[in-house]
C-alpha cells in the first residue's frame, strides 16, 4: 500500500492523473532508435500532513544524472538568485572561514554572487554536465546526491555550513528523509542559515500550472506541509516570501527549531493557505477540472489554427513542456518541431514524442509559437518583438489558452 513520502500516513487520495508519461528531460538524440520508457503521472493528497505529491517514483538516477537542464542559460533567473543571495548576506553575514554550501546547485550559478564577494562556496550536484560546468566557473561541485552520507563526509572536509541553500531541489527527493537528516547534521547549529526555494502549491493551482506536475518534482509543498515535514528533523521556517520565477516560487527561510520568532509574513502567507481551502481536498479536485477543460481550449485552438493552414512550432523545450504536450496528445502533426537555444537538447525529441528539437538559429519562424516557457513569458516577448512585427503570433497556454 502506497504511503505518503513525508509523514508515512496511508491516508492517501489521488487527485489527477496526467496518464503514463516519459520521464520530462528525457530527450532522446534523433539519431538514436531508444524509445522513452513511460511511468504513472499521477497526483495524490494526503489527508494527515496535507503534502500533494505523486504516487510513482523513477529512480534518480535515471533522471538526475544524465540531463540537458543548465540554470545558467535564463536571464531573469540569473537575477533572481543574485537578489537571493543579496538576501541571505543582509540575514546571515558570512566570516572568512565559513561556506555557502548549494544543494542541487546545477552549473553553479546561484553561488558564483557569493565566489565573486570572496566567499566560500561548495556545490553538490549528481548531474555530470552540470558538475563539470560549475568546476569549469572556478565554483567547486562534488558530483554525487546529496544524503546523510554526503553530509557526513562534508562536514568531516569543510566542518559545518554557515548557509545551505536549495532551489528546485527539496521537491525532487528520494531520499526524502535522509537528506533532511543530512541538512540538519551539517547546518551550523548556532546560527545557521537554510534557505528552499520550491514551487508554490497555491500559485501552482491558482495559475492551473498543470505543467509543472512532471516526474522530477516528486512533492508540492505549501507552507504548512513543508512546516510538517521539517518538524521531524528540528527544522522552522521563520520567514517566507512569494516570487513570480518559475511561474509562482516561495522562497522560505529557515533555522534550527526555536531560534528564530516567526515573521508576521509568513504567518499571514499560512493563514490564507488555510481560508483558501488548501488544507481541504475539495480545492484539488476543483483544479483537476479546470486543468481537463484547459487542454480541451488548447488543443481545439491548436487544431483550428492548423485548419485555417497556420504553421506552429514549440518556442522552447523544458521540461514542463513535456508534460504539457503529452497530457494534450499532441504530435508532430500539431506542432512540427520545438526550437530551443540550449545545445544540449537540440537534435532531439520532445520526451515520449517523435517532435524534434532544432537549434532556433536553424529554422524558419512559424506562423505561431506555442511558448511552453510561459513563466518567462515576460522575458521572452520582448525577444520576440522582431517575430511579432511581421504578424507572428504567440500561443501562450497558461493559465488560459491566449494567442498574443
Amino acid at each position: 500500500m502506497m504511503s505518503c513520502r513525508s509523514c508515512h500516513s496511508v491516508r492517501l487520495e489521488m487527485i489527477l492523473d496526467l496518464g503514463r508519461q516519459a520521464w520530462g528531460n528525457d530527450f532522446i538524440p534523433i539519431k538514436d532508435r531508444r524509445i522513452s520508457a513511460t511511468y504513472p503521472l499521477q497526483l495524490f493528497y494526503c489527508h494527515s500532513c496535507h503534502m500533494t505529491q505523486l504516487g510513482h517514483t523513477v529512480d534518480k538516477e535515471t533522471m538526475f544524472v544524465e540531463h540537458a537542464y543548465l540554470s545558467g542559460t535564463t536571464n531573469s533567473l540569473k537575477a533572481h538568485f543574485v537578489d537571493v543571495a543579496e538576501n541571505v548576506l543582509r540575514r546571515r553575514p558570512i566570516g572568512d572561514q565559513e561556506y555557502v554550501l548549494d544543494i542541487g546547485g546545477n552549473d553553479g550559478t546561484f553561488l558564483e554572487h557569493f565566489k565573486k564577494n570572496g566567499l566560500k562556496v561548495l556545490n553538490v550536484d549528481s548531474g555530470r554536465l552540470q558538475a563539470t560546468k560549475s568546476n569549469e566557473k572556478g565554483v567547486p561541485c562534488l558530483n554525487q546526491f546529496f544524503n546523510e552520507q554526503a553530509a557526513d563526509q562534508i562536514l568531516k572536509m569543510h566542518g559545518p555550513a554557515a548557509v545551505i541553500h536549495g532551489s528546485g531541489i527539496f521537491f525532487h527527493l528520494e531520499e526524502l528523509h535522509g537528506v533532511f537528516k543530512g541538512i540538519k547534521k551539517l547546518l551550523n547549529q548556532d546560527n545557521g542559515l537554510l534557505v528552499a526555494e520550491f514551487i508554490y502549491l497555491p500559485d501552482m493551482i491558482r495559475n492551473l500550472a498543470y505543467d509543472q506536475i512532471y516526474h522530477e518534482h516528486l512533492l508540492y509543498y505549501m507552507i504548512h506541509s513543508f512546516q510538517a515535514l521539517l518538524n521531524q528533523f528540528g527544522l522552522e521556517i521563520y520567514d517566507a516570501h512569494l516570487d513570480p520565477i518559475h511561474g509562482g516560487s516561495c522562497v522560505a527561510f529557515i533555522t534550527h527549531t526555536g531560534l528564530t520568532k516567526r515573521t508576521e509574513r509568513l504567518l499571514e502567507l499560512m493563514s490564507q493557505e488555510e481560508q483558501e481551502g488548501f488544507l481541504q481536498i475539495d480545492v484539488y479536485k476543483e483544479f483537476a477540472g479546470k486543468v481537463d477543460r484547459s487542454r480541451e481550449r488548447l488543443v481545439e485552438l491548436i487544431r483550428s489554427l492548423h485548419a485555417a493552414g497556420k504553421k506552429i512550432y514549440a518556442l522552447g523545450a523544458p521540461v514542463k513542456g513535456s508534460t504539457m504536450i503529452n497530457y494534450c496528445h499532441l504530435t508532430e502533426r500539431d506542432l512540427e518541431c520545438a526550437v530551443e537555444i540550449n545545445p544540449y537538447k537540440c537534435n532531439t525529441y520532445i520526451p515520449g514524442t517523435k517532435i524534434p528539437v532544432y537549434h532556433q538559429n536553424d529554422v524558419q519562424d512559424p506562423d505561431v509559437y506555442l511558448l511552453l516557457a510561459w513563466n518567462f513569458k515576460d522575458e521572452i516577448l520582448p525577444k520576440m518583438a522582431a517575430y511579432r512585427n511581421k504578424g507572428g503570433k504567440i500561443l501562450v497556454p497558461i493559465p488560459e489558452p491566449e494567442l498574443i
